[in-house]
């Protein structure tokens, strides 16, 4: 299981919203051990606006238990978000083992 979760900040909030992110991601990491996380933006603005992506993952998969520690640790962070923070889970999909064979 991986979160997805995304949600927009003013362009003009950047700056703020990095120094909370250095201070967040050590308080992450010692609530979750083991926590994978990445934070990702969309290259451009909108209307003044950045859309903010973070991806949340555990070599051993995310239990029930540490999904709800990052959503109650993360719920009203960051102080600058304009609007909803957007929560998807996302599974990964089983797949069968699939021989590739040469065009010749």
């Amino acid at each position: 299981m991986e979160l997805y979760i995304y949600y927009r900040i003013a362009e003009a909030d950047a700056q703020a919203f990095a120094s909370e992110l250095d201070e967040l991601v050590p308080r992450l990491a010692a609530r979750c051990p083991g926590l994978r996380s990445r934070w990702l933006r969309r290259p451009e603005a909108r209307d003044g606006m950045l859309t903010i992506m973070e991806i949340h993952h555990h070599p051993d998969g995310l239990q029930a238990t540490m999904v709800t520690d990052i959503e109650e640790l993360l719920s009203s962070w960051p102080s600058t978000r304009i609007g909803p923070r957007h929560v998807e889970v996302f599974t990964e999909l089983p797949h069968p083992d699939v021989h590739r064979r040469s065009c010749d």
